[in-house]
């Protein structure tokens, strides 16, 4: 009996010595998976991508806009020629409806900016790439449609209409991808710690902008512009 009970005695300390090892691994695992998990995070990475892409971008698309109609101004006194027939008699309620879906994605992208500039620092950097490259692709793309569309005016060509199709199925894809991600890529936990009248208006902004670009922009717009 005494010799069983030194045994025991004698096997404890290992044993305790052993959960002790184990319990320092698990917390040195914990502390390295919340230091990558840290290091995962986009911080000022997100939020320069979003204003580089969003803000800077997008400033060069708009301007391809302004030099557009500027030029049909100049050499026509107008720019309704953009608008194909959607602009012609009988057509009004579908131009009424261009129009308020225009400003309504036009005043929709700032509270989809502000969202994404809130949730971006706490993103992973792939959902930051994933949300930024493909509103990136969006834009990139769409640089080229006011070029051709005034090309087009000048000199209606078969290539030069198909070229704009093609640009607008791409940039249509791009936008739908954009707000796929915004909805659904992004961490649950990471949209509820933006105050909800941001998370939803710009979820909202962000669904209007994709709709209008997507929809009007590249399936209706292109049969009634030849």
């Amino acid at each position: 009996q005494d010799l069983s009970s030194n045994v025991r005695i004698s096997a404890s300390p290992p044993d305790h010595a052993i959960a002790v090892r184990v319990a320092r691994a698990c917390a040195d695992r914990s502390v390295r998976m919340q230091s990558v998990a840290e290091d995962e995070k986009a911080g000022s990475h997100g939020t320069c991508s979003v204003v580089i892409v969003y803000c800077g971008v997008g400033c060069l698309l708009v301007a391809t806009y302004v030099w557009g109609v500027a030029t049909l101004l100049e050499k026509h006194g107008t720019a309704m020629q953009l608008w194909g027939r959607i602009g012609d008699p009988g057509n009004e309620e579908l131009l009424l409806t261009y129009y308020v879906s225009i400003i309504a994605a036009t005043i929709g992208f700032f509270p989809s900016l502000g969202y994404a500039l809130a949730i971006a620092p706490r993103l992973p950097k792939r959902t930051v790439n994933l949300i930024c490259g493909s509103f990136l692709g969006f834009y990139v793309t769409e640089l080229f449609w006011m070029p051709m569309c005034v090309a087009y005016i000048e000199q209606p060509r078969a290539a030069v209409y198909v070229t704009i199709r093609l640009q607008l199925v791409a940039s249509g894809s791009c936008v739908l991808l954009w707000a796929w991600a915004k909805f659904f890529a992004v961490p649950a936990h990471i949209a509820q710690e933006v105050s909800p009248c941001l998370r939803v208006s710009g979820l909202l902004g962000t669904f209007v902008f994709a709709l209008h670009c997507a929809i009007l922009d590249a399936t209706i717009w292109p049969p009634l512009f030849r």
